[in-house]
């Protein structure tokens, strides 16, 4: 091929992509926000969570979905308040304690976990003023209650969604899994995601997990530990690509030998922040100086 008709289709090529990465920027979805549990939120509590925290939900976006039963939905808002009438949101549990496949025809039952912070003695219970779980029991925030799988401790059932009509894109996911009636030293859940073809079951046995530590504080050392989100500690973070048609799968389970069941209290799906249109700009301008100069060594 000549080498300028080489540059030209180069330079043709470079320009595709900077105007498909400046699309990119402007393309929009709204964040999804899921709260699970007995307590509808309300203020000061709206934007006490990871997504705000970290600043990738909007501070106007405070519509919370509060999810009380385990019936599949479709009556969901975004988080600007638009409808979400597109998304579907299915609910279930393993079937059998530890064969770590989420049946959505097997309802989660308890529904109503109310967050009392525990009450160990010499542990630091999880309410307090500033704490990430709320002050007290009168706190509707996101992170105190929740949902948890049917059985006990030692033989618990882990718990899991599917949410159906998610507009293909990367997104960042957010969850919050503990048992906020408990201050115990440690009570780590496992996290599993996955996307696909909608399906009845989520089989998260060949998945690695990622881990939410939910260490417990002694009253006499403890240093603010509840008053920040901390990833891998009190919550989890993923990243997520989900492809057209596709569902997201998340299940959750007790990763401690004295707690297997799984507990969930919130999910924030929010779509993974573009890059900012100068840093495409950046991107196009040194592309097309490189081929230009190309183009003239060649020439």
């Amino acid at each position: 091929m000549n080498p300028i008709n080489r540059s030209r289709i180069n330079l043709k090529t470079a320009a595709c992509l900077l105007a498909a990465g400046i699309g990119l920027t402007t393309a929009s979805a709204e964040s999804l926000l899921l709260d699970f549990g007995p307590a509808t939120v309300a203020s000061p509590y709206l934007t006490l969570d990871p997504g705000h925290d970290a600043g990738t939900v909007s501070g106007s976006d405070t519509a919370w979905n509060v999810i009380t039963t385990s019936a599949a939905t479709s009556s969901l808002n975004y988080g600007d308040g638009s409808s979400a009438s597109s998304l579907t949101l299915s609910l279930g549990q393993e079937a059998s304690a530890g064969n770590n496949v989420i049946s959505y025809s097997t309802a989660i039952t308890k529904t109503t976990l109310a967050g009392s912070g525990g009450a160990v003695a010499g542990q630091q219970t999880l309410l307090g003023a500033g704490s990430i779980y709320g002050d007290d029991i009168s706190s509707t925030a996101v992170g105190r209650d929740g949902f948890f799988g049917d059985g006990n401790g030692t033989t618990g059932n882990a718990i899991g969604l599917r949410l159906d009509g998610l507009s293909a894109g990367d997104y960042l996911i957010y969850i919050m899994a503990r048992n906020v009636n408990s201050d115990v030293a440690s009570s780590p859940m496992n996290i599993y995601s996955s996307v696909g073809a909608a399906a009845g079951t989520f089989d998260f046995s060949t998945l690695t997990g990622s881990g939410e530590a939910n260490t417990g504080y002694p009253s006499a050392t403890y240093t603010g530990q509840y008053t920040t989100f901390q990833a891998g500690e009190n919550y989890v973070g993923l990243n997520v690509t989900v492809n057209s048609g596709d569902s997201l799968f998340l299940a959750v389970d007790g990763a401690g030998a004295s707690e297997t069941r799984g507990f969930l209290n919130m999910v924030e799906i929010t779509p993974a922040p573009a890059p900012e249109p100068g840093a495409w700009a950046l991107f196009g301008m040194g592309t097309l100086a490189l081929l230009i100069f190309k183009k003239r060594r060649l020439a």
